[in-house]
């Protein structure tokens, strides 16, 4: 694990109540991350070294039998804990008592384009989320946007109504592996695959996260969801500075 890295990232389960269309976890094997592979990342952690933990995947974390352990297993290590929930499941109390941080994903507000793009019960996510941000304050919560072609501007309005202070929209990813789940979707925003100019990946340059996948393997980002196309990270410099792409990143926004 690189020592400089400041966010890690585990994914405890590919299991979720959603069918998110652009979900690459949905084509995975659905199943959640054993309780012996989760101790051994944690305890490879440096402890009090205020690194923060980040409990999500490809699926639904609190879905996991053992959430809140893996919770209190980052805490005692004195490390921040962070997760990104998809706002069905929430007793605030223990949000708020166990979490440093938890971010809620909400892509729109329309009942029915939720519905449509498989993040359903809506009333019941703002209704969570609303009292997460109540509880827990503006600079604890956090709300992740996909966009993929929707009209955002009633969400945002909404959000600062709220006094959100921290909204992340994210595009849709362009990596293969992800994009040949929205091929022929309506309303997705299509974006050309990166044309390279210096083989180069951020994640690569500067270790700003590490994720470890359900298995456990370590690899510098999250993006890269077939496992069996991925060796190393130094496999991966070495691809690219052969000016090659690794098979494991194929088509991904992060090369430049």
């Amino acid at each position: 694990m690189s020592p400089h890295s400041r966010y890690i990232q585990i994914e405890l389960t590919t299991i979720c109540n959603f069918a998110c269309y652009y979900c690459a976890g949905r084509d995975m094997p659905q199943r959640h991350m054993d309780w012996v592979v989760f101790e051994r990342i944690v305890q490879a952690l440096p402890p009090r070294s205020g690194i923060t933990v980040s409990l999500q995947g490809e699926g639904e974390p609190t879905l996991h039998p053992r959430f809140w352990d893996m919770v209190q297993a980052v805490r005692q290590g004195g490390n921040e804990t962070y997760t990104i929930t998809n706002g069905t499941r929430v007793d605030v109390a223990q949000f708020q008592t166990g979490l440093n941080a938890v971010g809620v994903s909400i892509d729109t507000l329309d009942p029915q384009e939720a519905e449509r793009i498989g993040r359903y019960n809506l009333p019941k996510v703002l209704a969570n989320f609303e009292a997460l941000l109540q509880a827990m304050g503006p600079d604890r919560v956090v709300v992740h946007t996909v966009r993929y072609g929707q009209p955002i501007e009633p969400l945002v309005a909404y959000l600062r109504s709220l006094g959100v202070r921290r909204h992340i929209v994210q595009p849709l990813q362009v990596k293969d592996d992800y994009a040949r789940r929205y091929a022929n979707q309506p309303m997705v925003v299509h974006r050309p695959a990166p044309n390279l100019t210096h083989y180069r990946c951020g994640f690569l340059d500067a270790p700003r996260m590490r994720f470890f996948n359900i298995d456990g393997l370590e690899m510098p980002c999250c993006f890269i969801k077939d496992a069996s196309a991925y060796h190393s990270i130094d496999d991966l410099r070495q691809t690219l500075a052969l000016r090659q792409i690794p098979p494991a990143c194929a088509g991904c926004r992060e090369l430049r």
